[in-house]
């Protein structure tokens, strides 16, 4: 910001040093030939402008100029001398507007080689990790199966009520979570390849969310689905998306206060000329600061006690596989949305 400022004030200053040449302010007695530069000079702010700030930058640098010099063409009685004034305005707005024009193409291309960039060094990582964690999760998968299978037999054996029984549902659970754990490992380092197949996304969103209401009504909250009956149906792999669903409402649920609302909703759109579909999970939780939003596909980060970290990363590798993408809007204490757009007919990302 105080950069910004900066920048601001030195505009300013080129802005009324040419309008001080306009008016003759700045030049010796005599030397009014100074004034058909003074019409070249202005277009240094102008540009200076659309390159600092974009299109408003220098089309307010134009006005501002365009509004300084008018009232000196007033002062002028010869038609042809009027008329250049009048054209030397219309230029000053042409090449704010152009200039910014520009320059907020190449922000935005920059911005898109940065996105690319970014995401090329995330699929490294992911690719490495990916491996780590294959490894890590078949050597735990085996020894954990047979602590469980441990516990189920020592736990039929204790009676009900004891402490034995209570130490042993504990281990069973424990053991559980850390099975999920292993499987969330295994497919992050492993995702499934795509059976595609006509999916009717409403059914889809609606059998996720019947399927997580129970979990929510321990905390007292509700799943409102606000789904359009006409989607169109998209090809895709329904268990994956089913997964990505219920990904989302898990993070919103444990993000939400208790007695909260998540809410579900999905829509037709269209997107560069392509149909799709546009689902969307929201809560009106605690939000996620800007620190934690750009890290949060990655792999084994997480702001919840417990939970592997891969469920966004997980989530994000699927859409991505299906041509879709997957956009958050949130901040702090006014919740989160993530909205998951899918195309309707299936485009693969390559591998």
């Amino acid at each position: 910001m105080r950069r910004k400022g900066w920048l601001v004030l030195a505009l300013v200053a080129l802005t009324a040093a040419t309008v001080s040449f306009h008016y003759g302010f700045l030049m010796p007695p005599g030397m009014h030939v100074l004034h058909a530069i003074h019409g070249r000079l202005c277009y240094i702010p102008i540009i200076l402008g659309a390159i600092w700030f974009g299109v408003r930058g220098g089309l307010a640098t134009a006005f501002a100029i365009t509004a300084l010099t008018i009232p000196y063409t007033l002062r002028i009685h010869d038609h042809h001398t009027l008329i250049g004034e009048y054209t030397e305005m219309v230029f000053y707005v042409a090449i704010g507007l152009m200039t910014g024009v520009l320059i907020e193409r190449e922000w935005r291309e920059r911005e898109r080689r940065e996105a690319l960039q970014r995401e090329l060094a995330r699929s490294e990582r992911l690719s490495s990790l990916g491996q780590m964690a294959a490894g890590l999760a078949h050597e735990i998968r085996n020894p954990l199966g047979s602590i469980q299978g441990v516990a189920e037999l020592l736990g039929d054996d204790a009676p009900v009520g004891s402490k034995k029984r209570e130490l042993l549902d504990v281990l069973r659970k424990e053991s559980k979570r850390l099975g999920t754990v292993v499987d969330d490992f295994l497919n992050f380092a492993r995702p499934r390849p795509l059976a595609l197949a006509p999916v009717d996304v409403a059914d889809l969103l609606q059998q996720s969310a019947a399927q997580m209401r129970l979990d929510a009504s321990r905390r007292s909250i509700t799943i409102d689905t606000n789904i359009n009956g006409d989607l169109p149906r998209i090809e895709a792999d329904a268990g994956q998306l089913h997964q990505v669903f219920i990904n989302l409402l898990l993070n919103a649920i444990a993000a939400s206060p208790d007695r909260g609302r998540v809410e579900v909703s999905g829509r037709a759109v269209s997107h560069d000329s392509r149909a799709a579909v546009a689902v969307t999970v929201k809560d009106w939780g605690h939000g996620i600061s800007p620190d934690a939003l750009s890290r949060v596909y990655d792999p084994f980060f997480t702001t919840r006690e417990s939970g592997s970290g891969l469920g966004l990363s997980i989530s994000h590798t699927i859409v991505s596989d299906h041509g879709g993408w997957i956009d958050i809007d949130t901040a702090p204490g006014r919740g989160c949305a993530v909205c998951v757009t899918l195309p309707v007919a299936a485009q693969r990302s390559a591998k």
